[in-house]
């Protein structure tokens, strides 16, 4: 593994928590886009670890599939709970006619839950690399 491959994913993993961070705790939340940059954050994240492990991150928004090709990685149980964020990747991006099709907006404190989780994910990842 080169590390040097795998810090710039970390370091956009950051910017989407921060991201998160600010919306939910700036001069105005918006819980919507908190939501979609912890899906980024947790997209990310997932991509890291698999460029950690030497597979090329494929163009998907999706953290299951991500996830499911680490079937060997020690800390995939980690991030399996982390797909339940895909669907805000684009939820709230689009104006929708069919609302059943959106998931509904998590309130401020399942947001700042979902950052901490995935902080808490990327903590454990940086660990497995010796940081």
């Amino acid at each position: 593994m080169d590390i040097d491959e795998v810090l710039p994913w970390l370091a956009v993993v950051e910017r989407d928590l921060k991201a998160a961070r600010n919306c939910l705790f700036g001069p105005e939340p918006t819980e919507e886009a908190a939501a979609y940059h912890c899906q980024q954050a947790a997209e990310k994240l997932v991509k890291a670890i698999l460029v950690s492990e030497g597979v090329n991150a494929p163009y998907s928004h999706d953290i299951r599939v991500l996830v499911g090709l680490l079937p060997k990685y020690p800390l995939a149980a980690l991030l399996l709970p982390l797909a339940r964020f895909t669907p805000y990747a684009t939820a709230y991006r689009y104006p929708v006619d069919d609302l059943f099709g959106v998931p509904p907006s998590p309130s401020v404190e399942e947001i700042a839950d979902w950052v901490r989780e995935i902080e808490m994910a990327k903590a454990e990842f940086e660990r497995s690399l010796g940081r």
